[in-house]
C-alpha cells in the first residue's frame, strides 16, 4: 500500500481506491484437522443438509467469518496509523496452486487430489532444477510426448531422443494418517459438493474473488448448471468459477497419480536411498551454469497457459 508507481494513473487509481487482497491456502486441510473423519463422510455424502450437516457449515461460517473481520480490521487499523484510505474489500483467495503443493498443503479451498499421490513436474532435459530434484532423490522419466519409432514411451530420461523430464514427487497429505481419512475417495466428490464449499467461502470469507476449479464428469453439468443458475439468482455471492473435466481412464505419467500408503512408503524410502546431499541449494547451484532465470517446471505444467502471458516486442 506504500509503492509509489511511477505511472501517475495506477498511482491516482491506488489512491481513490487502495486494493488488499489477504488470501489464505489449505482451507481443507484446517477443517479435516478440526473437524476429522466425519466431516470428509459428509462430503463422501455430498454435503447434505442434514442436521450434522448444517453444524459444520455454521461452524465453517464461523471461522470464515472470523478471518474476515480480522483481516479487515487489522488492515484498517494498519491504515488510520499510516494516514492511507482504507480498502474497502481486503479478502480473496487466489490461485495458489504450485505454491501450495511447495509446502505440502491442499491449494486454496480446494480438496486434495488423494490423501497419497505422485506429482509429476514437467522440465525441459537438463533443467537445473531438475537435476537437483535427482540430486536430493527425486526420480525423472521421460514425458509423455517423447516416444520411440514405434510410439512407446522413452524410459530413459538421458536417451537422447528425450526433450522434457518429469520430476516425480511422492506426496502425503498431512492428515493421511487419521484413522479412517483415507478411506474416502476424495477423486469422487461430487461437482456440487465442491460448488457448495466454494459458496461457503465466497460467502463468508471473500470481499473480491475467489479462485475456483470445479472438477466434474459429463453426468454432472446439468446439475451443477442448475446450482449455478440458482446462485445467481438467489444473490449468493457467486462471481465465476472454472470447469475442469473428470476423466476416470487414466493415461501413463499423469501429473497426479493416486497412490496407496503401501506405495508411498516405498517411493519415500527409496528416495531417501537415491538422496546424495540433504542440501537442495547448493545442489542447485552446482548445477546452475548461469541461466537459471530461465530454469524451473515447463509453461505447460499447470492448467493455465504460461507462455500466452510472455510480451512480444
Amino acid at each position: 500500500m506504500n509503492h509509489r508507481f511511477q505511472e501517475p494513473r495506477y498511482q491516482y487509481s491506488r489512491e481513490i481506491d487502495p486494493i488488499v487482497g489477504v488470501s489464505f491456502t489449505g482451507l481443507f486441510d484446517f477443517f479435516v484437522h478440526a473437524f476429522g473423519t466425519e466431516w470428509l463422510r459428509w462430503w463422501e455424502a455430498g454435503r447434505p443438509d442434514t442436521l450434522t450437516g448444517m453444524q459444520f457449515k455454521e461452524r465453517e461460517k464461523e471461522y470464515l467469518s472470523r478471518w474476515k473481520e480480522i483481516v479487515h480490521r487489522v488492515v484498517g487499523e494498519y491504515c488510520d496509523r499510516h494516514n492511507i484510505r482504507r480498502p474497502n474489500r481486503c479478502t480473496t483467495v487466489q490461485p495458489a496452486g504450485t505454491k501450495s503443493l511447495l509446502t505440502g498443503a491442499s491449494s486454496g479451498w480446494h480438496p486434495p487430489k488423494a490423501q497419497r499421490f505422485i506429482r509429476r513436474i514437467t522440465f525441459r532435459k537438463n533443467d537445473p532444477v531438475a537435476l537437483a530434484c535427482l540430486d536430493y532423490g527425486y526420480s525423472i522419466v521421460p514425458s509423455q510426448s517423447d516416444k520411440d519409432e514405434n510410439g512407446n514411451l522413452l524410459n530413459d530420461p538421458f536417451d537422447p531422443r528425450c526433450t522434457e523430464w518429469l520430476v516425480e514427487i511422492p506426496v502425503e497429505v498431512p492428515w493421511a494418517n487419521i484413522p479412517g481419512a483415507d478411506q474416502i475417495e476424495i477423486e469422487k466428490f461430487s461437482a456440487l459438493a465442491q460448488m457448495d464449499f466454494y459458496l461457503q467461502v465466497q460467502k463468508y470469507y471473500t470481499a473480491h474473488n475467489t479462485s475456483a476449479t470445479i472438477e466434474l464428469r459429463e453426468d454432472e453439468i446439468e446439475a451443477l448448471a442448475t446450482r449455478i443458475h440458482q446462485a445467481i439468482e438467489n444473490n449468493e455471492g457467486y462471481i465465476s468459477a472454472a470447469l475442469l473435466a473428470r476423466f476416470d481412464a487414466p493415461f501413463p505419467r499423469l501429473p497426479f497419480e493416486k497412490i496407496d500408503k503401501a506405495t508411498f512408503d516405498r517411493l519415500q524410502a527409496e528416495v531417501l536411498e537415491r538422496r546424495s546431499t540433504d542440501d537442495f541449494y547448493t545442489a542447485l547451484v552446482r548445477h546452475d551454469g548461469g541461466d537459471l532465470i530461465e530454469a524451473g517446471p515447463a509453461g505447460c505444467d499447470s492448467d493455465k497457459c504460461l507462455f500466452s502471458d510472455t510480451k512480444k516486442e
